[in-house]
Order: structure tokens, then sequence, then C-alpha cells
């Protein structure tokens, strides 16, 4: 047994980063402590507060306007860890988090890379991004030469990367983050219902944190086209479920002013897990509209309760869902999503059978076999 740092900046949300932490708490044969830059018991899991091993660093702004970026960087750069007598650093990186390598380099540090740091490496969410603050389409690319060039000097203590995806991994590749054989993919699990799923009810499910960034108003419009189009008169949903943090809420009231009053789309702001695996259990299929998602855990786990998922074609959703076999990959538009929203109304045995074997696909996602790789990792360093 080794004794472990795991560093993650801002643990905070219950999102599916904080997820996996508990998951390498619960199964790793190592000893591990996790260093945080920011800890927030209220709006985390709430799995945190019986974590033993857990130090709080000089805090952190988990805001994410540029001089808070950069406050945060620095930050990050200048802590460092009482490693003293630990036998490895593992990073759980999107970005700010691998600045730590700058001043703890004694012990071999790997990297389990969520997302390279999305304003700066994705053009898609680059571009929506200025769109929705068009004041930074002058800022922002002041600040990427440099933000590349550390992240590039950042990397270089990584003896080993795991990504989340292989389009995560082309991503590190693309930008010369590091050795093509220094990278592997390494794919998050999916828990398996602790509820037995139920017949399928008339109500379509997203799930996630609701945030711009998560491209919310897809699914609203997608589902008031179905609605409009559907000849069945009887009532359908769109549940939007999710975490709502304080720098969401103005984008939540956006969405129920796009949805309108008694148009079928119901918002369940914050649900506990219970609450969601109900959801999971009991919804017709999943709508995930996000527009570049480099891995995305919530159609895996709609998956695991036999949930087709309809979600776009792009990121990492194409590594876990099987076209025209589990679910639908599907342009980025209204339109598309809703033709097959009414065409899964219209079949249901067509839906039971992308069920079944959105199930059977769901099994190829296991903890214990993440956490199992990444401990023979760790047990193989010198």
């Amino acid at each position: 047994m080794k004794r472990v740092a795991v560093y993650y900046p801002w643990i905070h949300l219950r999102s599916g980063v904080e997820h996996m932490i508990l998951e390498l708490l619960k199964r790793t044969q190592h000893r591990v402590t996790v260093f945080t830059s920011h800890l927030d018991y209220e709006h985390t899991f709430p799995e945190f507060r019986d974590v033993r091993d857990i130090v709080q660093l000089r805090r952190v702004s988990v805001r994410r306007s540029v001089n808070a970026v950069l406050a945060a960087a620095l930050t990050i750069a200048r802590q460092r860890l009482p490693l003293r007598n630990f036998d490895a650093l593992l990073v759980s990186s999107e970005g700010l988090g691998d600045f730590i390598t700058f001043r703890n380099r004694s012990v071999p540090t790997l990297c389990y890379c969520h997302s390279l740091v999305r304003p700066v490496y994705d053009p898609v969410y680059r571009a929506s991004l200025i769109e929705r603050r068009p004041h930074l389409r002058w800022s922002l690319p002041l600040f990427l030469p440099a933000y590349r060039a550390l992240t590039r000097r950042a990397w270089r203590q990584y003896r080993h990367v795991f990504a989340n995806s292989r389009v995560t991994r082309e991503h590190i590749l693309a930008n010369r983050l590091c050795p093509a054989d220094a990278v592997e993919v390494l794919h998050p699990g999916a828990d398996l219902p602790r509820e037995s799923a139920r017949d399928y009810e008339r109500f379509f499910l997203y799930a996630g944190r609701i945030k711009w960034t998560k491209n919310v108003e897809l699914a609203v419009r997608s589902f008031l086209e179905f609605r409009a189009r559907l000849a069945d008169a009887r009532p359908w949903s769109l549940v939007v479920a999710g975490e709502v943090d304080p720098t969401s809420r103005d984008y939540l009231q956006e969405l129920e002013q796009l949805s309108g009053a008694g148009d079928g789309v119901v918002y369940r702001p914050n649900p506990s897990r219970e609450e969601l695996e109900a959801l999971y259990a009991r919804c017709y299929a999943l709508v995930y509209p996000s527009l570049n998602e480099p891995w995305g855990i919530v159609p895996v786990e709609a998956m695991a309760y036999g949930r087709p998922v309809l979600a776009v074609n792009r990121g990492g959703p194409t590594e876990s869902i099987l076209d025209g076999v589990t679910g639908f990959l599907l342009d980025p538009g209204p339109a598309a999503f809703a033709d097959r929203m009414v065409w899964l109304a219209e079949n249901p045995d067509a839906l039971r059978r992308l069920g079944a074997a959105a199930a059977r696909r769901a099994g190829d996602f296991s903890w214990d076999t993440f956490v199992r790789r990444v401990d023979d990792c760790i047990e193989s360093l010198g």
C-alpha cells in the first residue's frame, strides 16, 4: 500500500469530478489524502463530510472571471503540499490544477485529465462564451498564449496521464502537452441502479448542471417543438433536474422564460441523489444537449437504467452512445432532437429495444475497473 496525495482545486459541486474522487476513495487499495483549494460541504456530495483525510489549502475563488482565474492560478502555482511522507501525487485536472506541479516535484506525479481549460483549448466552447460575454472577444486572445505556455511547462512533470475520453486524449496530443505513449484513455465508471427501473413514463429528462455551458436551452426548444408536432393529445413533459450554483440563477430564469408557463417543462433544481435516481428509473428517455462535452457521465447513468439517450453528435457521447442502438447522436438543433422525440413517442417497442441495449452498454463502464487501473499505475511507480 502506498500513500497518495490527490489534488483537485475545488470540491464544491455534485459533479462528475467530485463523484470520481469519492469512488476512488471508496475502492482504492492505497491510503489517499485529498488536498483542495476550495471546500464547500454545503453544495458538494454529503459523503465528503465523512472523509477523514481531506485538507483545505489556501482558498481560491470558484468564479470564472479573468481576474478571478488569474488570482486562482497564481495561488495554486505558489502552493507547496506537505509531500514528505507521500509516494505519489495524482492531479485531478480541468486546467488550473496542473499548476500545482510547479512547486511540488518531490514525488512521481500522475494526471487524470477531465478536460483541458475549455476557453483556451475548445473553440466550440470559446465561441459560446464570447457570444454570452462579448467583452472577452478582445481580452481573451491576450490571455491565451501565456496560459498555453504555462500549461505545457506544468505538464512536463506528469509521469503518466489518464484521459477521460478519446476526445480529451486527442486534445492533449494536438496541443503537444505530452508524448502519445504517456496518455491512455480511462473512462469513468457508472453507478449501478439502486432502484429498479420502472415502466417508461411520459416525460423526457434533462439531468446535469443547469448552466449555460450545458446548452440546456436546446433541450427546452426541442421539447417545445416536439409538443407542437406530436399528434398524440395526451400530456408529455420535460423534467430539467440538476445543480444550480449561485452563478447560474440568472440562466435558470432565462430557461423559465423560454419555456413559458403551462407548456410542460418542469424544473427540479438541486435534486437529491435519490430524487435523481427516481427520475432516471421512470423517464422515457434522456435528452443530453451539451455541444462539446469531453466525456459526460450522465448519459451512462441514464443508460444503466435502460433509458435511451438523445445527444449531440460531438465529444464524449460519441464514445458512450451507440447511434441507433442505445440512443441517437444528432445535429445540435431543435428539429433533429424533436424528430427523434416524436419517433420514440410513436414507437414504444423500439424504445424498449434501445433501452435494453443501453443497459447492456452501461455495463461496460465500471468503477471497479477504473480504480483498479489507477491503483496499478500508482503501484508501478518507482
